[in-house]
């Protein structure tokens, strides 16, 4: 089968795409059938499409679109798609004019588990309201005023304290940055970390930092893992970190950047006092 742009663009309320979640909205890399349509195409193969950003992690792509199972009508289209690490999760990605009905897509949802041997399901869907939502989508455009040195910024691997990061990724949580050290103590390079210091420790960290192209060839800077320790958070580190990794983008030819930031955190306050675009909104259930 092939998704009919027609029947996507009028119950598209932000541009996310299942297996590649937010991409660029307008203009160069712009939400688009071809879009849906490449993530069909590698459905079932393991092959990551070359813009998808989860490349950096792994040679082999897990979560999938279970084709099959796909539902695509002119007012409503539903996505399941599939991951197998750990118990396994079925992700049902719903595009309509109006509320998703969650109690048949539960059942549904429970139904491909049982089916594909996950062990668990999520309904995804966004609107343009922030009420009740998980995550805000957000655009952020470089130019030329976007360089701004923060002497407080430093890379890791130059940091006087970088035997501290061990236990600033321990005390922030188990993913992201705890991830991230893992591949880093395997002899992983995937990109210039940019922390800060306070009290002879490090206390606030951003990373890995890059650049991908997006469908049309377009230079991206991907999200980062971007976390400060709550003791030390209103201190002027999120803000430091977050404007010296946007001048990393700028300086390496990064064109845009979008990103998904939980609703009611730090980092959205942040993102929205720097200026920064919402797209949409996620709902999950």
């Amino acid at each position: 089968m092939r998704f009919r742009w027609d029947w996507l663009a009028p119950v598209m309320h932000a541009p996310y795409v299942p297996t590649l979640g937010p991409v660029g909205p307008v203009g160069p890399g712009a939400l688009s059938v071809e879009l849906f349509n490449d993530v069909l195409d590698v459905a079932g193969t393991g092959r990551f499409l070359s813009y998808d950003k989860d490349r950096r992690w792994s040679d082999r792509k897990d979560e999938q679109v279970i084709v099959e199972e796909i539902s695509h009508l002119p007012e409503m289209t539903v996505i399941p798609t599939l991951s197998t690490r750990g118990d396994g999760l079925v992700k049902i990605h719903y595009y309509g004019k109006g509320r998703p009905d969650l109690t048949e897509l539960h059942e549904y949802g429970a139904k491909l588990c049982a089916l594909y041997g996950a062990g668990r399901h999520r309904i995804i869907w966004c609107e343009q309201t922030s009420e009740g939502a998980s995550g805000r989508l957000m655009l952020k455009t470089f130019s030329d005023r976007d360089v701004d040195a923060q002497d407080v910024v430093m890379q890791l691997s130059d940091c006087p304290y970088a035997d501290t990061f061990p236990a600033f990724t321990q005390e922030i949580g188990p993913e992201g940055f705890m991830f991230l050290y893992q591949r880093m103590q395997a002899g992983s390079d995937d990109g210039p970390v940019l922390v800060t210091v306070e009290d002879n420790r490090i206390v606030g960290a951003v990373g890995p930092l890059g650049i991908l192209h997006d469908r049309d060839g377009v230079r991206v800077q991907p999200p980062q893992y971007f976390a400060v320790h709550p003791t030390y958070r209103g201190r002027g580190h999120g803000r430091a970190l977050w404007r010296a990794s946007m001048a990393w983008g700028q300086t390496n030819g990064a064109t845009y950047k979008v990103l998904q930031a939980a609703t009611g955190s730090p980092a959205e306050s942040l993102y929205l006092s720097e200026g920064l675009q919402t797209l949409g909104f996620v709902h999950t259930a």
